[in-house]
């Protein structure tokens, strides 16, 4: 059986799954990476994903480097927002690299990530894989840097999560030979994509990926992001997750990246 056979199928059954059992808006919200991916955020704004994040329990917060200070120093300003969830541990904090358009040298993203790793306030590392490089036949040397990254993350106790940015990417073929590609050189998770270009997260390059991970048999996780906006969307993602590994998501390893989906799902 293909590749794409073997999507269709897992989709016709997945189809009829849903008719019958479907995951709520409470299992969701605890498997969201609440991102703001904006410079140009203000201190306001990035108080109030804090709160957002911290009064809803979601899995963690994502936000560029410069802005991982404020977020920080909001939780030492109101440890009230600081429930714990039911494994005693505080939301995540979750930065990005090489990011959006995965085009940086290997030393200026070894020297980003040394740069994070010493404020000592990133729990997770979301990085952008070269795909242009790897595209442009320049395989080795994208998952050397990959395998660089992700050495300094682990050396650190750090969650990598790499971003494979899959609407740039020909083919489902080629999704998943290149999940299996940076498995092989050691991550937390792989990602959809960057949310940044005009293709973001679909049903198939995530079935691409989860079946990479399946025939691995890797411990890696999927995170799904780029146009999750609505509570329909991120149901469908983890019923497929639950089909394709036969237990229920959770945020170890399945993931969401979103900016809107949680005001969806609480309003």
């Amino acid at each position: 059986m293909s590749l794409e056979e073997d999507y269709l199928f897992v989709y016709d059954a997945l189809k009829d799954a849903l008719r019958f059992s479907a995951p709520t808006n409470n299992e969701v919200i605890p498997l969201i990476d609440l991102t703001l991916l904006d410079e140009a955020a203000s201190d306001n704004a990035l108080l109030l994903l804090n709160q957002k994040a911290h009064r809803h329990q979601v899995a963690a917060i994502c936000v560029y480097p410069q802005h991982l200070k404020k977020i920080s120093s909001s939780i030492v300003a109101q440890p009230f927002s600081l429930p714990q969830d039911a494994e005693g541990k505080k939301v995540k904090l979750a930065t990005v690299v090489n990011f959006p358009e995965g085009d940086q040298s290997t030393q200026h993203v070894l020297t980003a990530v040394d740069n994070i790793l010493s404020t000592n306030l990133a729990d997770e590392i979301d990085y952008v894989f070269p795909h242009q490089f790897y595209l442009e036949g320049e395989q080795k040397e994208a998952l050397k840097q990959c395998q660089q990254t992700h050495q300094l993350c682990k050396q650190a106790g750090i969650t990598f999560k790499v971003i494979l940015e899959t609407g740039a990417l020909p083919s489902l073929a080629f999704i998943y030979q290149l999940s299996m590609a940076v498995i092989g050189e050691g991550c937390d998770f792989l990602k959809t994509s960057t949310g940044k270009i005009a293709q973001g997260a679909t049903f198939s390059a995530a079935f691409a990926i989860l079946k990479a991970i399946k025939d691995s048999k890797a411990t890696c996780g999927l995170k799904v992001s780029g146009g999750i906006k609505k509570p329909e969307q991120a149901l469908t993602y983890m019923a497929l997750a639950k089909q394709m590994f036969d237990r229920e998501p959770d945020k170890s390893w399945f993931r969401i990246g979103a900016s809107s989906l949680l005001d969806e799902l609480i309003n």
